[in-house]
């Protein structure tokens, strides 16, 4: 299979990156949304994604993966998305010794450029009654963030948005039925605690939707939430780092209002404008 190498002149990925970037001032924008299969034949089929590809994962034996990226592949040409190298090559001397590369058309190259650096990765991932849903927000030095929303079919829809926009979308997800009401004492309790706890036990036991976010940045220490979405209210939990070889961890608990919720999400996503909150969660 032939797949789409990153641009004719070697600064062309970063010109697309800052040229789709640049719409977020605008307000939120949709790029386009794209396969699995489309996905993993525009990266490459040797390269490894950092996100679900829940398609592909579900149907492996039936359709291996570059058969699928193949087919996948033929669809983009037919729609411009991806293009021969003569359509975006200055001259004949830029087509080389392989005249028969494809490239992605100006839109896609810079998603594809903003994917590969982000200076930070949050990933959402929700789950209600076995099926799952993701969002993944890209951050970068300049304002303006790269959402990924990664439906339980493996689709693919790409928003480019201000950074002070991302909070409030991710508190859709966390929040879908908007249960968040007051903000509670924090709790301290081992993980072999929690069931038989006469408050959270039940608490949680009345979760309707679950999410956890994983965020890394470059300056910053990884961090993970749970989020526990119940009929009636709203907790978050954090592991307690410390715990001891053989020992069950820590996990502190909060029951959040909305607000504080915003606060938190901005302050993980980087908002600058977001207020900085301390769950002890």
């Amino acid at each position: 299979m032939t797949q789409p190498t990153a641009a004719p002149r070697p600064d062309r990925g970063m010109q697309c990156a800052a040229f789709v970037l640049d719409g977020a001032t605008d307000g939120p924008a949709r790029l386009g949304s794209f396969t699995d299969e489309e996905i993993v034949a525009l990266d490459g089929l040797d390269t490894e994604q950092i996100v679900p590809t829940p398609w592909i994962s579900a149907n492996a034996e039936e359709v291996p993966s570059r058969i699928a990226a193949s087919v996948a592949i033929r669809s983009m040409i037919a729609r411009r998305l991806v293009l021969p190298a003569e359509l975006l090559a200055d001259s004949w001397d830029d087509l080389g010794d392989d005249p028969r590369r494809l490239y992605a058309a100006d839109p896609v190259q810079g998603i594809l450029t903003l994917r590969r650096t982000a200076s930070g990765v949050t990933t959402l991932q929700r789950v209600v009654d076995g099926q799952t849903h993701h969002l993944v927000y890209y951050s970068f030095d300049a304002d303006g963030m790269l959402e990924e929303e990664i439906t339980q079919d493996g689709f693919h829809h790409f928003t480019i948005l201000p950074g002070s926009q991302a909070p409030e979308r991710a508190l859709t997800l966390v929040d879908q039925d908007t249960v968040a009401s007051a903000d509670g004492a924090p709790m301290h309790l081992r993980v072999d605690e929690v069931e038989a706890d006469p408050v959270l036990g039940p608490a949680l036991a009345d979760t309707r939707a679950l999410t956890v976010l994983t965020s890394v940045r470059r300056d910053v220490e990884p961090v993970q939430f749970t989020f526990y979405a119940t009929s009636e209210r709203l907790l978050i939990s954090q592991v307690e780092d410390g715990a001891a070889p053989g020992e069950s961890s820590t996990l502190n608990f909060v029951e959040a209002s909305t607000e504080t919720t915003t606060a938190l999400l901005a302050e993980i996503l980087g908002d600058p404008a977001g207020s900085t909150t301390g769950t002890d969660a």
